[in-house]
């Protein structure tokens, strides 16, 4: 049986706080009973199998007042929200989106990614535990400079409301706290102080937690979806043939073919003019009248 199996945090009577499994006396005297069906704990501290609570055994099943719902799962969120109700340190995950593109014009493919945010430690002021927000119960509601931000924990049997995803409050932030990744930190504990182990997951790691929504994330969607939309059109315009030129060049300049070049010659030749000499009847052709027997151009005529 893995420490997932197990549970970590028993409700102290006195106090009615949870408490770490470490910090109560061993067996039947820890003095705590079961948060959700309150049937008496027993606390195991055990040299092989990792510390935790376990339910007393059926001679006290009389005090059980619901059928227990308690485990793992459930105690680590109940005390994380013990934790939060003082303020919260809560680091955050980075956010990157990548929206991949692919022109069928060019075969060329490029990448539009765009980063909503980096990774960041909060300080929640004004914190709840156990509201409502959005019309849903979430864990944890503080303020981060005034602006709304939500941690919500899921596991096996818990899963994220949709009304999270896309809350009608547009200007907030909302964390999905994963806790399937805490039995890991857990088992490295050996005298049973997951408390502190918890706090310090949620102030320095970022494993098992996502951005449900980012108030930002859609307005950098929206601008990497027209670059991208534009770079498709370039792709699309650089590949399509300028037939428009094509056609212009070719009714401009044609080839010479032997026949023009022929009768173009002939042209040439018909315009420079021949001239006669009536005196020494001399004949000529070329752009001067001067006869060049006579030195004169008394007697020339054009033919």
């Amino acid at each position: 049986m893995g420490i997932e199996s197990l549970v970590p945090f028993g409700l102290n009577i006195e106090n009615e706080q949870l408490v770490d499994v470490g910090n109560v006396d061993r067996g039947n005297a820890c003095g705590c009973i079961c948060p959700s069906c309150k049937t008496p704990l027993v606390a195991r501290h055990g040299d092989k199998k990792e510390w935790h609570f376990a339910h007393r055994s059926q001679k006290v099943h009389g005090k059980t007042r619901k059928e227990c719902e308690y485990s793992f799962s459930v105690s680590v969120r109940l005390m994380i929200r013990q934790l939060s109700s003082d303020g919260l340190k809560f680091r955050t995950p980075r956010l990157q989106c990548s929206l991949p593109a692919f022109s069928e014009d060019s075969y060329e493919s490029a990448d539009f990614s765009y980063q909503v945010t980096k990774e960041s430690l909060l300080i929640l002021e004004k914190v709840q535990v156990g509201v409502h927000f959005c019309g849903v119960t979430v864990d944890v509601l503080g303020l981060v400079e005034d602006v709304p931000f939500v941690v919500f924990v899921t596991y096996k049997d818990r899963s994220l409301p949709s009304e999270l995803k896309n809350p009608s409050l547009l200007k907030c932030g909302v964390i999905e706290l994963n806790v399937d990744a805490l039995p890991r930190l857990f088992k490295q504990e050996e005298n049973g102080q997951y408390k502190g182990v918890l706090r310090r997951y949620i102030e320095n790691e970022t494993d098992g937690k996502r951005w449900a929504y980012h108030p930002r994330e859609q307005r950098l969607k929206n601008a990497a979806f027209k670059k991208r939309r534009s770079w498709l059109l370039q792709q699309q315009i650089a590949a399509k043939p300028n037939t428009t030129n094509k056609h212009n060049y070719q009714n401009t300049v044609k080839p010479i073919e032997f026949s023009s070049y022929t009768k173009s010659a002939e042209s040439v030749k018909r315009i420079v003019p021949s001239y006669r000499c009536t005196k020494c009847k001399s004949e000529w052709t070329g752009l001067s009248k001067l006869c060049v027997i006579c030195n004169s151009y008394s007697f020339t005529t054009k033919k």
